[in-house]
């Protein structure tokens, strides 16, 4: 009689008994929680057991819809990646009216960390914290004081570029539209653009005011039927299509008379007669990047709290400057 034997290595072993366990997990049904997983994995966002992230919108943001549309459907797409919801929510025109209901929004069982976009204070920004203290600050500049990451536009930058263009394209007297007030991170990027390059026009003149297309339309109509000169305006799309409205119904014409050069690259900016150039900041990236800046806070720990990520800004020239 012949015997055969097998020796087994202890690899094989391993693997075999490996075999056996997860066929006998599968014939039970047994899933691993996701907090064991997180305990293998050192994983701390299954470990929270995370379902979703708030996306909080400040009150100047509702003035730039265009803009902060395309972040957030980003910034949703990005959290499907992993497996979270978006839980968006606006505040109002003041912190007592808002309050209760990011209450309730932070009761939210799941919720695993904050995207804060626009322009919050640092007593804001504390009182959120004792909620939820994985915050991400997305587009503005984080207030001094405040411990939190953020994912900012170059609005300096971008603004830059945008001045120095028109100058370029001759225009000696230029008229800047920003705001809301003189405080806002956007209004500050800007003034501080042409304050730097004040020396290549004879004059300048700046004019704060809600960033909306009514405001731009209203501005332009209220100065140049006064006989304003400007040879140039510069503020962002929103403000820019009230413009040009208004320039055409002067009668004066763009780009040969104003050239008129905006800030965000908003979808219908690219459709206007004529197209508007302007400055483009990467909107998807904007929210992606505050996404995945989130996501690697909570996955990693603290160390990952006082991250500063800046988005390039470009210009795009069209057909009004």
């Amino acid at each position: 009689m012949t015997v055969s034997r097998v020796i087994c290595s202890p690899d094989s072993v391993a693997e075999n008994t490996r075999f056996r366990v997860m066929k006998a997990i599968k014939e039970l049904g047994y899933v691993p929680s996701s907090s064991a997983r997180a305990m293998r994995s050192k994983d701390g966002l299954l470990a929270n057991e995370s379902l979703c992230i708030a996306l909080i919108f400040s009150a100047d943001t509702q003035m730039a819809d265009g803009f902060f549309s395309a972040v957030a459907k980003a910034a949703e797409k990005e959290a499907a990646g992993y497996g979270l919801s978006v839980l968006q929510s606006h505040w109002q025109e003041s912190f007592e009216k808002t309050w209760p209901r990011l209450k309730s929004l932070f009761a939210v069982s799941g919720i695993c960390g904050t995207v804060l976009a626009g322009q919050f204070s640092l007593e804001e920004i504390k009182a959120i914290q004792k909620f939820t203290p994985n915050i991400v600050l997305l587009d503005s500049p984080v207030p001094d004081g405040a411990s939190i990451s953020s994912v900012e536009s170059d609005n300096f930058q971008g603004s830059l570029e945008a001045i120095r263009h028109l100058s370029d394209r001759g225009v000696k007297r230029l008229l800047l539209l920003t705001g809301p007030n003189e405080d806002h991170y956007f209004a500050r990027a800007t003034v501080a653009g042409i304050k730097s390059l004040s020396g290549g026009f004879d004059k300048y003149e700046v004019i704060y005011t809600d960033m909306t297309s009514n405001s731009g339309y209203e501005v332009i109509r209220g100065i140049f039927e006064k006989g304003a000169n400007f040879d140039g305006v510069f503020c962002n799309d929103e403000l820019a299509i009230g413009a040009i409205r208004a320039f055409s119904e002067l009668k004066i014409k763009v780009p040969e008379q104003v050239k008129v050069v905006g800030f965000d690259d908003i979808t219908h900016s690219a459709f206007l007669v004529p197209s508007l150039t302007t400055v483009s900041i990467d909107k998807a990236q904007l929210g992606r990047e505050a996404v995945k800046t989130l996501i690697e806070i909570v996955k990693n720990g603290e160390d990952l709290r006082n991250v500063k990520k800046v988005i390039k800004a470009r210009l795009i020239i069209r057909e009004s400057a």
